[in-house]
């Protein structure tokens, strides 16, 4: 019988303490960073990555044509909003393929825990026949499942 191993690796708990001490300096180094409403995200206009190339093609129409703007518009601010938008974007890029590397490999963990401990769990169903201290952990486990019909660890 093949035993699934997708992910074989350890992190000391001090490798991901630094991380973690790594992504709150992150948050302090970016202190207007905001989180909306689900209303909030409905409600904004989005740009996406071809939106950029709009957004810096008409900062440099505001900056080369500045009369052709209303007086009040703020051309700094616009400016300022931009250049911020440009530097944040590859943080958001490198973030997002860590956030996926992240969710695929715990997937790939959950899978194999999930397949190692259904293997134990037949194993101590097995036992559980000829131990009483084994038949009161199987129970245990076997809550569970209660409610989900029979149960048959894949193959």
């Amino acid at each position: 019988m093949s035993r699934q191993n997708l992910i074989s690796a350890e992190a000391s708990d001090a490798t991901i303490a630094a991380a973690l001490q790594n992504i709150k300096d992150v948050k302090i180094e970016f202190p207007f960073l905001i989180n909306l409403s689900v209303a909030e995200r409905k409600r904004f206009r989005k740009m996406g990555p071809k939106s950029v190339d709009y957004v810096n093609d008409n900062l440099t129409g505001a900056n080369q044509f500045p009369n052709s703007l209303p007086g009040d518009f703020p051309v700094a601010e616009f400016a300022k909003d931009v250049t911020l938008l440009n530097k944040l974007y590859p943080l958001l890029v490198a973030s997002q393929a860590l956030t996926e590397g992240l969710n695929d490999t715990i997937l790939a963990l959950g899978s194999d825990a999930m397949k190692q401990g259904d293997e134990v769990y037949g194993f101590l169903k097995l036992a559980a026949k000829t131990d009483a201290n084994a038949k009161e952990l199987v129970s245990q486990i076997g809550r569970r499942f209660r409610g989900q019909g029979n149960f048959k660890t894949p193959e």
